[in-house]
């Protein structure tokens, strides 16, 4: 249960771009894939090789508050085994604020307190219960009691208004109620911690399951089903079914068997409630900035909790549970051990949790063979839909606690093998073009479902497949023979201890929603929760003792699964023959092999679908190896029966690689895997005698803000309010700076050039549509800068903890710059060498151009066989027509024709000195930040004036097509039907006057602009209130604020009448697209539905965007989008790439009204708007039928009959001003029982009944 909708930012810089991935220059989130690290079972260290007697030195430095902190470990110097052992046999040290308890009727909880985000805390209770604990007629049980006991408490409903969110989920292992509040309640006042437990308490095990409430849930139940019945859910049911073949984890998905959810009555909802919510069968946990001491909060729980009885039941019916078969009925309820006196006459027993979470067994790919074992058969999934070859290779392990120094040993060496073989790859994938999409490994502990999985993942072109399944073989084949080279393993053990270092200096700075999380899953594995501070000293204790030979000896164990599919027998002889090269749990295999694919391909071996792929890299991560909640087993059933009845596409040819075919490329050993040539990390990109000639020679220096000659200090003092910096450099690059310990020991640098997509030339070339687009991409994919090769400062980035993406979208080039602040003579030199090579001497490439130019190509083909793009794409083309581009991505043509040199021309005539600007936050020494900036970014040559294009005024002009244009129907074919549906039209822009869609001047105020008052007094006189309101709507955030509270307005709305009371939908949310430079926006509702309430949907949410009109918004609606928006703002207050958003473009010469004094403003702004404000705003959109787009797609095997007039709103002549109301003839069933609902609720029912009737006074 999750609602959609988020608003825009109001004055952040830079949208998202929203078509694929974008490779990375040094790859700095150290073993990513491995969040949670994976533990193996423990052993004493005699079981590895012999060490090395070679000393190095590992340091850290580290800097809290006036005090700088060495850590040094001296590695590799002889110790005695005994002193190893006894190090690496000690327990690991538990996190001190951590309170973990038990009430005497076996209700547990956990205590942290955490200060981010201030006055706010998570109370999270987790029923030990799930999908996993249903019978075979109970599919989906789980997740409708949720629904019910959650949305049909009246303590829950108690909470709207407070400032707190609520919502549940359901998953294998258990279900989860969770709740974020402020610590004093918005509305009372009250102290929101004894109302929040109460809540939940109440949600939990005091449901009333009114027949009301349960077909009501029904309905969500059904209507998210349809929602999540997408091609990327069948492959995460394959990928599931086969992985757990053994266990009900392969057949009990959350979602359940929409068949058998349509039925059960209240008697079958209270049975499963009764057999498993009860006070020893949960946990709370509640994390934040606590008003209270831990032990008022722990007698708290008491009160609260305590009164609930320990749940029991009989002797006999334990007996009987535990006779029936657990894969059809379920698991029986653990029981206590009765009393050792008279336990022969005990009529009842005492429920608790299970031990072991989920009650299920696994098939483990490790240990002698089983009698008739044979290599894990591959099994092919096939749907038309599919566009990619995806192969996934797994093992199953089981989690190993970590509880001890040697855990936390082994997980550091599976951390460093993951980085070195993301690295490896990454050369390979710039070397070129590979003949791959993607080859990932993970490796990684899953409490949702009690096992450890490693994973192999390769992603390619159909036509690719067996070379791509070749090198992915070969690859870790490498690794897993030669192991690491002596560069990678001091590289990554450095960077790691780096990382970790990091993290601990951040230890305060972690919000607790993320800690509760960690907490949540590092007990449902039975690990022990450490203090990030305490981790980071253990880390540095135990990368003291690993040697290389132990490294490799872990690589060639974990590694097994992969490089030797084929060959389990002759492996494990070979460990037997010589254990000293293994690790303790030898070699690993695979336990099953998946391969998904397109069903047909056009003669060239591309697929004539173009779906996805499938979740590989997403949903196998550290969080969980499947997205299990989107899974319909009845639903994949249904498709395989109906694939041959796909109508082939002229020309295609069925896919037919088999099973066979994948495993003798597995197993082949004809790959060749000599060892890899270490590489040589570069101290600098660039050598400090060079920096210093050349400032000698280009004389940098910061000049007035205005330029050189203008009035003003160079270096103007910090904003007193803001503490932002401004400085402009003499080659003319802008910046703006801030200090700040959001993040300690760790800044974000953005390099922003005004462009993108609309400073594209219109129209097929060289340099045409798609120059600047595709050539950022073709720039980030060379890898490299200067003269050094791609290695060395991918070398470079991963050992100094820098990270960076490059990109274009709609207006801007943006370069963002991760880094770890260093300290002595490198300091924050490092990252601004790679900078100024960027924009000095950028790489260009042929192979990196072809690359860039696959990848857009493979998106755009992906477009027209995805339900929601296509449409999305469909409803653009009706809002600017095929002609206006620059929205969307480049056509197959229009990037065919590009060249290296027209790209290289466009990009660079962009990324110049005189159109840049940098923005800086972190942790850092302003002035050693000041010195860096004249040396790196003020000795940037400026560009020829010939060369550099001019950045002209771009908007966007809406169409006014015929009604059948402006309103579209499309079909997909596919087995399963859906429904998708947007509604999309004009918005005013991010800044200016509404209406004003031209070139922005300066602000009439200039820099004096005036903050309104907060509040007006209702019994003000009329001029007061009439100069308050001119104040809030002259300035710069007007527009801006008032579209962010109008969104979140628009959202509850939608979700409590379109999802909650009408039962359409389970997916509806209302966006606005705003922009910076370019003079446009629009918004957008999104809509998902089954396709025979999809114009329900439509209808019922194109009626509560009309209804604003008719229903008011009331105070009570505001003050909770007002609360929700400034805590977002506030929690984001506290986040590095926030802060980079709110200083991108204070001196863009083309956003002239976003000015410090904007974030000096933007909370008062928040907290002045009134309702009067929202309708003057509500005002300027035209929701009638002539001025909204709408776009219905629908997939099914057969194209459904379109409804006469579907669109059962009003409409309007064409030359009448927008209206507040629109009025029409009538209104459907569903819009008006939407209108009348809202209405009522603001007692306008007169009204409503007014507007739905129609006023005659009003055009037809």
């Amino acid at each position: 249960m999750q609602r959609s909708g988020q608003a825009a930012r109001s004055v952040q810089g830079v949208r998202a771009q929203a078509s694929g991935s974008t490779p990375r220059l040094g790859r700095a989130h150290i073993g990513a894939a491995c969040r949670r690290p994976a533990t193996l079972r423990g052993s004493n260290s005699a079981a590895f090789g012999q060490r090395t007697t070679f000393p190095t030195m590992h340091v850290t430095v580290q800097r809290r508050g006036t005090h700088v902190i060495v850590c040094a470990a001296l590695a590799g110097v002889e110790k005695s085994t005994g002193e190893v052992k006894a190090l690496l046999d000690l327990d690991v040290k538990p996190e001190q604020g951590l309170v973990v308890g038990q009430l005497d009727n076996g209700f547990r909880y956990v205590i942290l307190p955490n200060k981010l985000p201030p006055t706010r805390f998570e109370a999270h209770l987790e029923v030990h219960a799930g999908s996993v604990d249903e019978g075979v007629d109970e599919q989906g049980i789980a997740h409708l009691v949720e629904h019910v006991t959650f949305l049909g408490s009246k303590r829950r409903e108690n909470l709207l208004g407070s400032g707190a969110r609520a919502n549940a989920y359901t998953d294998f292992h258990h279900t989860v109620f969770h709740v974020h509040a402020p610590v004093t309640n918005n509305m009372s006042g009250g102290k929101m911690l004894p109302q929040v437990l109460e809540a939940l308490e109440d949600i939990a095990f005091r449901p009333e399951f009114e027949l009301n409430r349960i077909e009501k849930e029904r309905k969500a139940v059904l209507a998210e089903a349809q929602m999540m019945n997408t091609i990327e859910y069948r492959v995460d049911c394959q990928l599931l079914q086969y992985l757990h073949e053994e266990n009900n984890l392969g057949c009990r998905f959350p979602i359940g068997k929409t068949e058998q959810v349509k039925q059960w009555p209240a008697p079958a909802l209270k049975k499963f409630w009764e057999k498993w919510y009860f006070p020893a069968n949960a946990t709370l946990y509640v994390v934040g900035d606590l008003d209270r001491d831990v032990s008022e909060v722990r007698a708290l729980i008491e009160k609260t909790f305590g009164k609930l009885p320990a749940a029991s039941i009989k002797t006999d019916e334990v007996r009987a549970l535990e006779a029936l078969d657990p894969n059809e009925h379920g698991p029986a309820p653990a029981t206590l051990p009765p009393p050792a006196e008279g336990s022969n006459g005990v009529d009842s027993l005492i429920k608790a949790r299970h031990p072991v979470r989920p009650p299920v067994g696994h098939m483990v790919g490790w240990g002698p063979l089983r009698a008739g074992e044979r290599p894990a058969e591959v099994k092919i999934f096939r749907h038309p839909l599919l566009h990619h070859y995806m192969l996934s290779i797994f093992c199953k392990l089981p989690i190993s606690p970590m509880t001890t120094m040697e855990h936390l040993r082994q997980a550091f060496m599976v951390r460093t093998l993951l980085s070195v073989f993301r690295f490896r790859l990454q050369g390979r994938y710039m070397a070129g073009t590979p003949p791959f999409i993607a080859i990932d490994l993970d490796i990684s502990n899953s409490g949702r479902e009690g096992c450890a999985v490693s994973t192999l993942t390769i992603t390619a072109e159909p036509r690719d497949w067996a070379e791509a399944t070749a090198i992915g073989v070969q690859e870790v084949r490498r690794l897993q023979r030669h192991g690491l080279t002596s560069g990678e393993f001091e590289r990554y053990r450095t960077a790691i201890l780096r990382d970790s270092s990091q993290l601990a200096e951040q230890a305060n700075k972690i919000p607790s929603l993320d800690t509760l999380n960690f907490v949540m899953e590092s007990l449902a594995c039975d690990h022990t929760v450490m203090g990030h501070r305490d981790a980071h000293d253990a880390m540095t204790q135990v990368a003291a003792t690993i040697t290389l030979e132990e490294m490799n000896a872990i690589v060639r164990s974990m590694l097994t699964f992969a490089s030797d599919y084929g060959s389990e027998g002759k492996v494990l002889d070979e460990a037997a023959a010589d254990p000293s090269k293994w690790a303790h749990l030898g070699p690993t295999r695979a336990t099953s092999v998946v391969a998904c694919m397109p069903a047909y391909v056009d003669p060239e071996g591309q697929s004539v679908g173009a779906g996805a792929s499938g979740p590989a890299r997403a949903s196998l991560g550290a969080d969980g190896h499947l997205d299990a909640d989107a899974i319909d087993l009845a639903a994949l059933e249904a498709q395989a029966r109906a694939l041959d009845e796909f109508e082939v596409p002229e020309g295609a040819i069925r896919f037919d690689v088999s099973a066979d075919d994948i495993a003798k490329v597995m197993a082949s050993s004809d790959l060749e895997v000599e060892p890899v040539k270490d590489v040589t990390t570069p101290r600098h990109l660039i050598e400090p005698a060079d920096v210093v000639a050349m400032a000698e020679e280009r004389r940098p220096s910061f000049v007035p803000l205005g330029g050189e000659g203008a009035a003003g200090s160079a270096t103007p003092e910090p904003d007193a309010f803001s503490g932002i910096t401004q400085r402009r450099l003499s080659n003319g690059i802008r910046i703006n700076y801030r200090k700040t310990d959001n993040e300690p020991k760790a800044a974000l640098m953005r390099v922003i050039a005004n462009g993108g997509r609309a400073a594209e030339r219109m129209g097929t070339g060289p340099d045409g549509f798609g120059a600047v687009v595709v050539g950022t991409r073709a720039l980030s994919e060379v890898g490299t800068v200067g003269s050094w090769p791609r290695e060395q400062t991918e070398s470079f980035c991963i050992a100094n903890l820098i990270d960076c993406q490059l990109e274009a979208d709609e207006e801007n080039i943006v370069f963002d710059v991760h880094f770890a602040v260093g300290e002595g003579d490198t300091g924050l030199c490092l990252p601004f060498e790679l900078v100024h090579l960027m924009l000095e001497q950028p790489q260009w490439d042929g192979s990196a151009m072809d690359r860039a130019k696959q990848m857009f190509l493979s998106s755009g083909r992906s477009v027209q066989k995805s339900l929601e793009r296509a449409t999305a794409e469909r409803i653009m083309n009706a809002m600017f027509g095929t002609s206006e581009r620059r929205f969307r991505d480049p056509s197959p043509s229009e990037i065919d024709a590009l060249t290296l040199e027209g790209m290289q021309k466009s990009v660079l005539s962009l990324f110049h000195p005189s159109n840049i600007e940098i923005d800086v936050v972190g942790d850092f020494d302003a002035a050693e930040l000041e010195a860096c900036l004249l040396k790196f970014i003020g000795t940037v040559s400026p560009r020829d004036p010939a060369l550099v294009a001019p950045i002209t005024h771009v908007t966007a002009d809406f169409l006014a097509p015929p009604f059948e244009q402006r309103h579209s129907v499309w079909h997909l074919r596919d087995s399963d039907e859906r429904a998708a549906a947007y509604v999309g039209g004009p918005a005013p822009a991010r800044w200016g006057p509404f209406g004003d869609y031209g070139p922005l001047g300066p602000h009439p105020d200039g820099v004096d602009v005036k903050a309104p008052p907060v509040f007006v007094p209702a019994t003000a006189q009329a001029e007061r209130k009439k100069s308050a309101a001119e104040l809030r709507r002259r300035h710069p955030l007007y527009t801006s604020v008032t579209l962010m509270l109008l969104t979140e307005i628009v959202n509850s709305r939608l979700f409590t009448t379109v999802r909650d009371t009408l039962g359409l939908t389970y997916d509806v949310s209302f966006e606005v697209t705003l922009f910076d430079r370019v003079r446009a926006g629009w918004y957008s509702v999104h809509v998902t539905s089954h396709p025979d309430k999809i114009y329900d949907a439509l209808n019922a949410s194109v009626a509560v965007l009309r209804d604003i009109a008719v229903s008011p918004i009331n105070r009570r609606e505001l003050e909770r989008a007002r609360t929700t928006t400034i805590t977002r703002h506030e929690s984001d207050m506290k986040d590095n790439s926030y802060w980079v958003g709110l200083l991108t473009h204070l001196q863009n010469d083309s956003v002239p009204h976003k000015t410090l004094q904007c974030l000096r403003d933007l909370k008062i702004m928040y907290e002045a708007i009134t309702v009067e404000d929202i309708y003057h705003l509500y005002n300027n959109f035209n929701f009638d039928d002539n001025h909204i787009f709408t776009c219905v797609g629908i997939s099914g095997r057969t194209a459904p009959e379109v409804p006469e007039n579907y669109l059962t709103g009003s409409a309007s002549s064409e030359d009448e001003a927008p209206a507040a109301a629109p009025a029409g003839p009538s209104l459907s069933p569903a819009s008006l029982f939407t209108a009348l609902m809202a209405a009522a609720q603001s007692m306008n029912i007169k009204s409503a009944m007014k507007q739905a009737g129609g006023d005659k006074g009003s055009s037809a």
